[in-house]
């Protein structure tokens, strides 16, 4: 993976920006040793042998009984473990995972014959595993998909590294936030059409080139931190072009402190095997965000002309 040369790179990078290598006036020493942690943290997340890099599959659930295994021929094809690792049924409501081989296929690390999957949105997740694979249910629009995680997955092993912006200090702005009414929700689609009410607890505005601009807060949970889903004038350019996410800590005394040195890609910049949902129209900004993270370069990154709205 490389992990350890692309820590060294970024240390050294921080190296410069110390002493202004390029000429340049140095920025703060301790802003830019702590961004660079937080991308040597990000990365670390991101690289982590079940993080977003090992995404493998994703099929949406079909009604009645789905065979899961190795075997090319199986309705929810596995990239890895025994050729049958089971059946999944779906009843319109619960879905039911029986065991072909109980010895080989664990679920939750125990061996069971047949249970029921978690697959609601805010349930903790059902892992079934075999021979390293593992895969799970998710919710999606009312709709249970099966994602799978494999730690040799192409976009993992041959994952090139991040690259980033320099790290500007104007990008880390207090901002105001203005709550909204409890339980207000705002419509965000995903990138396999599905479109989801998720709670919006209130916009963040702050100025910047002489304008105000504006950004609609997402949460999943109240003891959630609250972040954005946003696309700039950056976006398909320097940046991927399905727009980037940035989390922040809850508003004190009506302010929050947005860092946009730490706006990252979605998994789907990297992996097709996802579901990230999409800016919604109200944060879709024409300003420039020139901070953050910019767009993949690797060779199994999504390019944002290829990304499509995907049917299951």
């Amino acid at each position: 993976m490389g992990h350890r040369l692309r820590i060294a790179s970024a240390l050294i990078s921080t190296a410069c920006l110390l002493t202004a290598c390029s000429g340049e006036p140095a920025v703060d020493s301790d802003f830019a040793a702590a961004t660079e942690t937080w991308r040597a943290e990000r990365e670390a997340r991101l690289t982590a042998p079940y993080g977003w890099l090992s995404l493998a599959g994703l099929h949406q659930l079909a009604e009645g009984e789905s065979r899961a295994g190795s075997d090319p021929e199986a309705d929810l094809p596995l990239p890895g473990g025994p050729a049958e690792w089971g059946v999944l049924a779906f009843d319109g409501d619960t879905v039911q995972f029986t065991t072909a081989d109980a010895e080989a296929v664990t679920v939750d690390g125990e061996a069971v014959g047949t249970t029921t999957l978690t697959w609601r949105s805010g349930e903790d997740a059902t892992i079934v595993a075999a021979d390293g694979i593992r895969f799970e249910l998710i919710d999606r629009g009312g709709r249970p998909f099966v994602r799978v995680r494999d730690p040799d997955a192409p976009s993992r092993r041959d994952f090139v590294g991040l690259t980033w912006f320099e790290p500007d200090p104007s990008w880390a702005i207090d901002a105001t936030f203005e709550p909204h009414p409890e339980g207000h929700t705002l419509r965000i689609a995903d990138v396999t059409g599905s479109v989801a009410e998720q709670p919006n607890p209130g916009a963040v505005t702050f100025r910047r080139d002489g304008e105000v601009q504006r950004l609609q807060a997402v949460q999943s949970s109240p003891e959630a931190r609250m972040w954005f889903i946003f696309s700039d004038g950056t976006s398909g350019r320097e940046t991927y072009g399905l727009g980037r996410f940035l989390y922040f800590d809850p508003p004190q005394n009506g302010r929050v402190h947005l860092d946009f040195n730490e706006a990252f890609n979605p998994p789907c910049a990297f992996n097709p095997h996802t579901t990230c949902p999409l800016p919604p129209p109200a944060n879709r900004l024409t300003l420039r965000v020139d901070a953050g993270e910019k767009a993949y370069t690797g060779p199994v990154g999504l390019a944002p002309e290829s990304v499509t709205r995907r049917e299951p």
